[in-house]
């Protein structure tokens, strides 16, 4: 018997890493268990070379949703080679152990430090594996269930990135919870009502340990980050204090945010949270079919309290494919998400998840969802194969249009002209489709003119307007074709009367207008990104490039043919 076990991640990027496989190891405290970490993208042959090289006695894969196909097809081949156990874990195969044993000897249900730290004694003491806690095996043809382990307490967990120096610049994944108060019916945290919650002392001292590595962001996976109202807050101000360079991702649910919490939001530092709030529908009787309580005005009010902070970045999630959400009611939904005018709004597909409520709620509302990971619908009573495929292409220009950040003004005006946000990216596609181009192949450019197309189309200039804010708005100054951004002479002559306070600011004997733009807006331009308040009226506007990030916006006052600052 070789005297080694590694723990295997198999990551969907290179930047991300494996928390489980490092709890583990840590919890154990066993040198002779080593990790080992590759990607979905890694050549499996190479991984397979890696894997066999270390002779490993116990082979232990971590298996996710992204990951799980993958994983089995190592396990074939890694059966084939070598005598070795193989165990898995993780919640994709917790609930589906019969599938898993098809390529394992050993399934993990469930939590995994004490039922590892049991496994790996009696490996290293030459037991019987088969008497440990939480394991699923085949004993001929049937299956056998051990005993489940017990909780884990975690304040005794230590943080899982021992390995420290190699955390610059990655996402790595932080658990201060785990368990969820909520039944969401599409989730697997709702089998776990037993929510327990690491000590914000904890909390701080692990966190510190990222924020001196340099970690480029940490993205809790606690459920419902809010569940407690008060703990919550006091992270946000703890990582707001400290947090440096390092970004922090958290879920959160509307219902639950109040006063100290938004307080706490919009006294943070500006771009370094991420908020992820599950909107997923505002449909009624699918909120009520999938056991989710939202109430839809206060979540309005507090995500909007909250842009008006101007220090987080929101982002709302609607899942389409939900029970009796047809095509209609997904519609309204997804205005009613957009009109919270949040700066990402994610657009989903029901995944039916094994062990989730929903599995079990298939036949009753006729969903169809394929059987294959990530197991995502097909079509359902309400909702057709069709109608799924078109709102894929609304997802596709939703990513490319408003979630990239480029037209955030422009989308929000577009719905107003067109009736609806739905409509317009419709109208979109629509516009797309006569051109006869693979949306996949426009280029920035190619986007550029289809939108500006339609802008000029509907005549409407605060819409055109729109247009040229969100590229005025960019990093740097933005190229725009000639067709786009036309030459006007009223422009040559502000440069040549251009007031000293603004010339100063711009490279010295460098033409002004490559650092720089000016334009006149049929509205305030500082209200509505402020304040997202339209106010209507004539204005100009100089945009400075000079600071490498957002450009400094000045307004300019034209006066018997002399321009100043206002």
């Amino acid at each position: 018997m070789n005297d080694k076990i590694l723990l295997i991640g198999i990551n969907a990027k290179y930047s991300h890493t494996n928390p489980a496989i490092r709890y583990l190891k840590n919890y154990c405290g066993e040198d002779r268990i080593e990790i080992r970490e590759y990607t979905i993208n890694n050549d499996m042959d190479m991984v397979l070379s890696d894997l066999l090289s270390h002779e490993a006695g116990v082979y232990a894969f971590s298996v996710y949703i992204w990951n799980v196909s993958y994983v089995y097809s190592l396990c074939d081949s890694i059966r084939k080679a070598s005598e070795a156990y193989i165990l898995l874990g993780g919640p994709e195969v917790t609930y589906d152990a019969g599938t898993a044993l098809e390529h394992s000897d050993f399934v993990m249900l469930g939590e995994g430090e004490k039922a590892f730290d049991a496994f790996q004694k009696t490996y290293f003491a030459h037991g019987d594996l088969k008497t440990c806690p939480s394991l699923c095996y085949m004993d001929g043809e049937r299956m056998v269930h051990t005993r489940p382990s017990d909780p884990v307490d975690l304040e005794t967990i230590e943080e899982p990135y021992f390995d420290i120096d190699d955390l610059k610049g990655r996402l790595i994944y932080y658990e201060s919870s785990r368990g969820c108060p909520f039944s969401c019916a599409y989730c697997l945290s709702s089998s776990d009502k037993n929510v327990r919650y690491t000590s914000i002392e904890k909390v701080r001292k692990d966190l510190r340990k990222y924020i001196d590595a340099g970690a480029m962001k940490v993205k809790f996976v606690d459920r419902t980050f809010n569940a407690v109202r008060k703990r919550a807050a006091d992270i946000i101000r703890f990582v707001n204090e400290e947090g440096r360079d390092t970004e922090f991702h958290f879920e959160i649910a509307a219902d639950l945010i109040d006063e100290d919490f938004i307080d706490a939001v919009n006294h943070s530092k500006k771009g370094k949270l991420f908020l992820e709030i599950g909107l997923q529908s505002t449909y009624l009787p699918t909120l009520r079919a999938i056991n989710r309580v939202q109430d839809i005005a206060y979540t309005d009010d507090v995500v909007r309290r909250m842009l008006l902070g101007h220090r987080a970045n929101i982002h709302l999630d609607l899942i389409a494919g939900l029970p009796l959400e047809d095509y209609v009611h997904f519609k309204r939904s997804f205005d009613d998400c957009m009109a919270m005018m949040a700066p990402v709004v994610q657009l989903g597909f029901l995944k039916v998840l094994k062990g989730s409520p929903m599995e079990k709620m298939t036949e009753r509302y006729g969903i169809r969802y394929c059987e294959q990971a990530p197991y995502e619908v097909i079509s359902t009573d309400a909702i057709s194969s069709s109608e799924l495929d078109e709102l894929r292409r609304v997802e596709y220009f939703l990513e490319r249009i408003y979630n990239s950040g480029l037209y955030y003004h422009f989308v929000h005006r577009a719905a107003h002209v067109e009736g609806s946000y739905f409509d317009f990216f419709e109208k979109v596609i629509e516009n797309s489709d006569s051109a006869g181009t693979d949306p996949k192949k426009l280029t920035e450019q190619d986007m550029a003119h289809i939108l500006f197309e339609y802008a000029e189309s509907t005549g409407d200039r605060i819409l055109i307007d729109c247009f040229k804010l969100d590229w005025y708005l960019r990093k740097g100054r933005a190229y725009l074709s000639a067709d786009i951004e036309r030459p006007e002479d009223w422009k040559k002559d502000f440069y040549r009367k251009m007031p000293e306070a603004l010339r100063v600011r711009l490279p010295k004997n460098k033409r002004p207008w490559h650092y720089s733009r000016i334009e006149k807006f049929s509205f305030d331009v500082k209200a509505l990104t402020e304040d997202l308040e339209l106010r209507e009226g004539e204005y100009i506007y100089f945009f400075d490039y000079c600071t490498g990030e957002a450009p400094e916006i000045t307004e300019i006052i034209e006066d018997s043919g002399e321009y100043i600052v206002k």
